[in-house]
């Protein structure tokens, strides 16, 4: 009977920050939760884990049914890593403050702001199955699912505002936020790019003019390069062109990405080889369209044996098809004008998608 009565009052709390944060908020103050925090949180990780997961999959037009076992593992681990997480997000926020001397904020308090703030992590699966089930509707979920984030933020501010002043509370709310990023950086990254899957019109387009030159076509599509570049295939494996003048290189590389791959993932791959002995002093990533297409875009500038050598690279993936244009250039005299003409050629590729 008490094990019952605890499960009903555990089921009452997650409902009621879920349906009455204002009220759930102001229990944190002289309510002891015990474990039902942690297992929040881990549940959230869970959640979350198993979302964007069926996101991604789903975005690639391949059914998260086949990944059961999978998605479950490492949504499991994931949620065990959020639980960790939340406890350094905690700690710093109990840190804050005890530095600035503006509360008698407990650690056992500072870490129920967090878990339970999460707690509307626990419904986004509902909206991944509507995408699932309903591709057409991909759209609709992104932005539920968004929505969903913002209510975790909200939540995390109400929650923090109950037990701390104001200015404390600002403090704690960009320092959990701060923190958050820092040691989940990867699922942030994951989420960033899921979105620009669901909906790619929220990556700029690549402003550049495209470069004049020979067309060349290609398995997957078509580029366009200035006559100086010369054209060859050497016959390296994932290798299907290779351009070059007197201080650049450019090779045409293919792969075929992981299912559960995201953008990113997929360029940090296929530069491994490119990047192999590079030393850079300088990373750049951002995201754009080329001729309607997502790629990601980094920029390194480094030195290989000594000798100053820069990077610039345009993945693209279309479900678990990749290409990548990786540029290398050898003692650039100016790296802006060299990274501009690799733009310039990369605005000429014209992506023909796999088929499925």
């Amino acid at each position: 009977m008490e094990s019952s009565s605890e499960l009903a009052w555990f089921r009452g709390e997650v409902f009621r920050s879920l349906v009455r944060p204002r009220s759930f908020a102001k229990s944190l103050a002289h309510e002891h939760f015990g474990l039902a925090g942690v297992l929040i949180v881990v549940g959230a990780g869970i959640a979350f884990s198993l979302t964007v997961d069926a996101l991604v999959l789903t975005t690639k037009g391949i059914s998260p049914a086949g990944f059961a076992a999978r998605l479950i593992f490492e949504s499991l681990l994931l949620g065990a890593r959020l639980a960790v997480s939340a406890s350094v997000v905690a700690l710093v926020i109990l840190l804050g403050a005890r530095i600035t001397q503006q509360s008698d904020l407990t650690l056992d308090q500072s870490f129920n702001a967090v878990a339970f703030a999460s707690s509307a992590l626990l419904v986004m699966p509902l909206a991944a199955l509507v995408a699932v089930f309903e591709p057409t509707l991909l759209l609709l979920a992104g932005v539920v699912i968004a929505a969903i984030g913002l209510r975790v933020l909200a939540g995390l501010a109400l929650n923090l505002r109950a037990i701390l002043p104001l200015p404390a509370t600002v403090l704690a709310l960009l320092l959990a936020t701060a923190t958050g990023w820092l040691v989940l950086g990867d699922q942030v990254s994951r989420v960033r790019m899921t979105a620009y899957a669901i909906a790619p019109q929220l990556a700029p387009t690549l402003a550049v003019a495209p470069a004049q030159g020979k067309r060349y076509d290609f398995p997957g599509g078509s580029l366009t390069v200035p006559d100086e570049w010369a054209y060859s295939v050497r016959g390296v494996p994932g290798e299907i062109a290779h351009f070059e003048t007197a201080n650049a290189t450019l090779n045409v590389a293919i792969s075929r990405a992981e299912d559960l791959a995201t953008m990113d993932s997929f360029a940090d791959l296929i530069a491994r080889g490119e990047r192999l002995g590079f030393s850079a002093r300088s990373n750049e990533r951002s995201v754009e369209r080329i001729n309607g297409v997502v790629a990601v875009d980094d920029r390194a500038d480094g030195t290989y044996d000594g000798r100053h050598i820069a990077i610039r690279q345009f993945a693209i993936l279309v479900r678990t098809s990749g290409i990548a244009l990786q540029f290398r250039f050898f003692d650039p005299p100016d790296l802006d004008a060299q990274f501009a003409q690799a733009a310039a050629i990369a605005a000429t590729w014209q992506f023909r998608a796999p088929p499925p």
